[in-house]
């Protein structure tokens, strides 16, 4: 039984008559209900095809589509043999960009999608460029199929991404919604020289002993070693990063579902592939080790807690010297050493945190 919030019902309501629409609401707000809702009131006619991001986040979708009772196809998890099957009908097709790419585009045409899902839309703007340009194709496929209404689901739309997205969209699409942080959310910049964050990280941890969290790193052999370090230390911990298998993050998330029944805490050392969308609320403060490279990733990182009306908290622990290291990812491109810079103004200003972020991303 779904029970909207005024803001679903008005993004449902501006799907039926306007047809475009690109929803910016707080992580954890129930996006993803606004179009599983849509598409259960037209289950019988919509063709919808929902691209995702992260494999762990398109199975997470496709399990709850399917527990309403709605036909879905996918080509990201176990059933890999699925994706070799063309959707036939009325149902959705779950999709990352690459997928998209290689297999589903030559059969566009036949499967005849009547809505696209963008989800974590704001990864065309981040990741399109270089990373992974498959997600620059996706603004081409309402123009090139005719279809005939899309939904862009984020969180965090900067914007010159929202400038992006909107310029493929008809006159006639819906901007609705901002950016915003869960008041339950405190947030604190921590200056800490490198040679004492083990140590400042210890006492954090034994501050949250009875608590579940999570902290970020850069790199996967980052986590790795941070995962073992506090394995030394008695503090168990579990390891994602986007270099492990499938196999082995399914068993990590699945851990995770089940946890939500278990008393005992759990601490998470993952990269940013364990963000967007991933929904634990029981996991209540995240330590960022390291600054993220840019506002964005920095906001994702942080919505992965105070997704319950429980109190959370969320450390950045920086130093100057930390944005010596991560002048390499800048590859000397203006735009990229622009953002960087933006991440070391936000941890260097005496200006509130979260008022600096909300006015980056609502265009302040």
């Amino acid at each position: 039984m779904f029970l909207l919030r005024d803001f679903q019902q008005r993004a449902i309501e501006a799907l039926f008559h306007h047809r475009h629409l690109v929803l910016v609401s707080p992580t954890g707000s129930g996006k993803s209900l606004v179009f599983q809702k849509f598409i259960e009131l037209n289950r019988k006619t919509a063709r919808v095809l929902l691209i995702s991001p992260l494999n762990a986040l398109a199975r997470q979708q496709a399990q709850r589509l399917e527990a309403l009772g709605i036909r879905v196809w996918t080509s990201v998890g176990p059933a890999e043999d699925r994706s070799r099957t063309v959707p036939d009908g009325p149902g959705v097709w779950v999709l990352n960009p690459e997928k998209l790419a290689k297999q589903a585009w030559p059969h566009l045409n036949s499967f005849r999608p009547d809505l696209l899902i963008v989800d974590e839309a704001h990864c065309i703007w981040e990741w399109g460029e270089a990373f992974r340009p498959e997600f620059k194709r996706i603004l081409e496929l309402i123009e090139k199929f005719e279809i005939r209404r899309s939904l862009w689901c984020t969180a965090t739309l900067p914007p010159s991404a929202r400038e992006q997205i909107t310029r493929y969209l008809p006159s006639s699409h819906v901007l609705m919604g901002e950016f915003k942080l869960p008041e339950q959310l405190e947030i604190k910049r921590i200056r800490t020289p490198l040679h004492r964050r083990f140590e400042f990280l210890s006492r954090l941890l034994t501050e949250h002993a009875r608590e579940s969290g999570i902290i970020f790193v850069a790199t996967r052999t980052s986590a790795e070693n941070l995962s073992r370090w506090l394995n030394r230390q008695g503090q168990r911990s579990l390891v994602y990063h986007a270099g492990m298998s499938s196999e082995e993050r399914r068993a990590i998330e699945q851990r995770l579902d089940e946890h939500r029944e278990v008393t005992e805490p759990v601490r998470v050392v993952a990269t940013s592939a364990f963000g967007m969308g991933m929904d634990y609320p029981f996991l209540k403060f995240c330590i960022l080790f390291e600054p993220a490279f840019n506002l964005l990733s920095l906001a994702q990182s942080l919505g992965r807690v105070g997704r319950s009306s429980e109190a959370a908290t969320a450390y950045v622990l920086w130093h100057e010297d930390d944005f010596k290291k991560l002048d390499w990812l800048t590859q000397k491109k203006p735009e990229r050493i622009k953002e960087l810079s933006r991440v070391r103004d936000w941890c260097e200003t005496c200006n509130p945190e979260r008022e600096m972020l909300e006015k980056y991303f609502n265009g302040g």
